[in-house]
């Protein structure tokens, strides 16, 4: 069988961040409502809200979660109790990100079915997403209503830009 490559968007409606002056508080607006982001004390924020790599990591549990909770109604599995962890350790040298999870059940669950859920697990959507390969283009624009993905900087001849060793790790 002959899989075809296909490009799907994900959301019809761009997920928009909004920053005011002074402050570290994010309203992202998503769909039909808001969350609001926020740093811990110690980068400048008051911690009203997560912070985009809590936010992250939350992404991959919720999913984790809600896969799990599918997968073992669709197979009718008595297991109502799961529980998921997730931290996240980074090294400088060179520059790696590794996501440590673990997913543990309230009930008693047969190495069959630990075998087959470790399965699920690895291969929720979020999962699937961190551990591809992810290509961010980046533009900026002068109109705050311009689609994702579009914008008049950098010009449309220019050469694309990538990190260097030039650029601190991290800001």
């Amino acid at each position: 069988m002959i899989h075809k490559k296909k490009t799907v968007r994900l959301f019809p409606k761009d997920i928009t961040g909004d920053l005011v002056k002074d402050r570290q508080e994010i309203i992202i607006n998503w769909r039909s409502g808001q969350l609001v982001l926020d740093e811990p004390p110690f980068n400048g924020g008051k911690d009203i809200g997560p912070d985009p790599f809590t936010t992250v990591l939350s992404g991959l549990v919720g999913c984790t979660l809600t896969t799990l909770r599918m997968y073992i109604n669709k197979k009718g599995w008595d297991i109502t109790d799961i529980h998921c962890s997730v931290n996240i350790w980074q090294e400088t040298e060179p520059f790696k990100t590794s996501i440590f999870r673990t997913v543990t059940f309230g009930q008693l669950v047969t190495d069959e079915q630990k075998e087959k859920l470790l399965w699920i697990a690895k291969n929720c959507p979020v999962a699937r997403l961190l551990q591809g390969e992810i290509v961010i283009d980046t533009y900026l624009s002068d109109d705050a209503g311009v689609p994702a993905g579009t914008g008049n900087y950098p010009p449309s001849n220019a050469e694309p830009t990538h990190i260097s060793e030039n650029y601190p790790s991290q800001l």
